[in-house]
């Protein structure tokens, strides 16, 4: 049987997190298919491909929504957990690459500084 992975989502300084915040501004429906294609990351994991997930490179993978064109960002830890860095749509989608990048290059050096 295949271990669940566990979501974690991005917030530096302990705020709360800007994934979650625009996970607030989507309506019920919108919400609906998300959780359905986050539910499939959290049971499938590393072996998730197109059309629902897409590497990036670098360690960055792009979960893809296809209904509304939403895109979310993440990175697996060693620890079985994958961290959700940014979510955003097609019209937003270099930014959110790049935002999402920044934050999985800190979130590298804490794993590193927490290994030592």
């Amino acid at each position: 049987m295949n271990q669940i992975w566990t979501l974690r989502y991005w917030s530096e300084n302990n705020d709360s997190s800007c994934v979650e915040k625009w996970f607030d501004h989507r309506t019920p429906q919108q919400l609906k298919v998300i959780a359905k294609e986050l539910k499939l990351l959290e049971r499938c994991g590393n072996k998730l491909r197109l059309p629902h997930s897409r590497a990036l490179g670098g360690g960055l993978f792009e979960l893809r929504e296809n209904f509304y064109g939403y895109r979310i960002y993440y990175a697996f830890l060693p620890d079985h957990t994958i961290v959700v860095l940014q979510a955003g749509d097609k019209k937003s989608q270099k930014n959110d690459i790049k935002l999402s990048r920044e934050r999985l290059t800190k979130v590298e050096q804490k794993v590193i500084q927490d290994e030592t």
